[in-house]
């Protein structure tokens, strides 16, 4: 989500590139054939490539929690939401009103499966907040159960998702857009993260497709406001 081409502080301090950055910690660790990982034989090898391993995933995990090196090597595991500086309360009180966003994880995934509990989930923002979620009132405000009725009349609204933005997923797609055939602007952002497009510009964006994108965004924009006037 913050993989941005830049240094930034949106979350926490990190460089550019810190996915980049997270995976030349492993690029010391020696792959394993895996008969040899089979192996009992070579017990104390597997042992000694694992610390390579434990040490690699502590530095990479820095690169998001600790890149600043505030904390030395102590890391807060009780840090479990990892929201850095945001103000990640009040999104809680959101998710827990109006804007729930009920996700599950699959065994294909690289993160542990789990299911959505809705009844346990409103459990929680009652005992929280007070608060009861209304799991459908976006998709009844706004439309999205039929995005070719729903978004029919909709208009001066411009779509913008980046390809490395694990929220691209809950976003409007190009094959649902051609679908609707609205006069709404669409755009994915090549190698753009968590809302890059609206990020200051810098040295790094020129020539890419940020800069194309802002460019289309701001002439979407003035038009509109011309048509209006």
């Amino acid at each position: 989500m913050t993989d941005y081409p830049t240094a930034a502080n949106f979350l926490n301090p990190m460089p550019a590139w810190p996915v980049n950055a997270s995976c030349e910690f492993f690029k010391n660790v020696p792959n394993l054939p895996m008969k040899e990982v089979r192996d009992p034989k070579v017990a104390s090898v597997l042992t000694d490539r694992q610390k390579l391993v434990f040490n690699a995933l502590r530095d990479a995990a820095n690169v998001y929690f600790n890149y600043d090196n505030k904390k030395g090597y102590c890391m807060d595991f009780k840090d479990q939401d990892a929201t850095g500086s945001l103000a990640d309360a009040g999104w809680n009180v959101l998710t827990c009103n109006q804007l729930p966003m009920p996700d599950s994880v699959g065994k294909e995934s690289m993160f542990r499966p789990s299911t959505f509990d809705y009844a346990a989930y409103t459990a929680n923002c009652q005992e929280q907040y007070g608060l009861t979620p209304d799991f459908h009132w976006a998709l009844r405000e706004f439309g999205g159960y039929n995005i070719k009725r729903d978004l029919k009349h909709y208009s001066n609204i411009v779509f913008s998702n980046g390809d490395l933005d694990p929220w691209m997923a809950g976003g409007l797609h190009g094959d649902q857009y051609f679908e609707v055939s609205l006069k709404l602007p669409y755009y994915v952002i090549k190698g753009g993260a968590h809302h890059l497009d609206l990020r200051l510009p810098t040295k790094a964006d020129k020539g890419t497709d940020v800069e194309w994108v802002r460019e289309q965004e701001t002439e979407n924009l003035e038009g509109w406001i011309l048509d209006y006037q």
